[in-house]
């Protein structure tokens, strides 16, 4: 499995992941996907961002977003997504919610991930047996590759096994560190670069955290003021 380089917390770009509320489709008909796609580039002239891939799925959409800034891959992803619930359940004469939350989003952590998270976002519609090549997928701005983009990542998706995740992230880092769980708690550097990668990135709570790698929580939230 490809290294988890220690610097991914400094990434500039991060696959972003939305879905529709109780997974329902959310981009009903042609025009509301070139809505989506439409406010996605208009809102770029107001943050610092850049769309680097996409595609739009009937209930979710996925973006590979560049940018140095994490508040404004965030107020960017909010504006997008509360522009188009707006406009959704306006046209559908409807209330409520429109997105299941916020957005999901993970750094890319060096060039071989990127390019097989730009291949993982384009090949979307072919898993879902939409097309037999994403060239032909309509929503997605595909571009060819020539770059090696061989590798095992796990990508967010709309059926991500959370637990999974997390428990594969904590075994790939002990195994590249070549440190053991039950002497994580006695190795401060390695455990708090640990607990950054698992609350940043991953999301996870620190309780989650204390329970995952068995550690009091009281040492996790210090380790994560360090």
């Amino acid at each position: 499995m490809p290294r988890f380089p220690r610097n991914c917390l400094n990434t500039s770009f991060f696959h972003v992941m939305t879905q529709g509320i109780n997974k329902k489709y959310i981009f009903n008909e042609q025009d509301d996907t070139k809505k989506y796609i439409k406010f996605m580039y208009e809102l770029l002239k107001e943050h610092d961002v850049k769309i680097i891939a996409y595609c739009i799925m009937n209930n979710h959409a996925h973006i590979l977003i560049e940018t140095n800034d994490k508040k404004e891959l965030s107020d960017y992803m909010l504006r997008l997504n509360c522009k188009y619930a707006k406009y959704y359940n306006k046209k559908y004469d409807r209330v409520g919610y429109v997105f299941r939350e916020r957005f999901k989003s993970e750094g890319i952590c060096d060039e071989k991930h990127l390019y097989n998270c730009i291949k993982y976002i384009y090949n979307n519609p072919v898993r879902a047996g939409m097309c037999d090549s994403p060239e032909k997928y309509p929503f997605s701005n595909y571009k060819p590759m020539k770059n090696n983009v061989e590798g095992n990542y796990i990508f967010i998706d709309v059926e991500d096994d959370e637990e999974r995740t997390y428990k594969e992230c904590i075994n790939r880092f002990l195994k590249e560190n070549n440190i053991k769980l039950q002497d994580l708690k006695d190795d401060i550097e390695n455990l708090k670069k640990l607990v950054q990668i698992l609350n940043i990135e991953y999301k996870m709570s620190l309780r989650k955290i204390s329970s995952e790698l068995n550690i009091g929580r009281e040492k996790i939230r210090r380790i994560s003021k360090l």
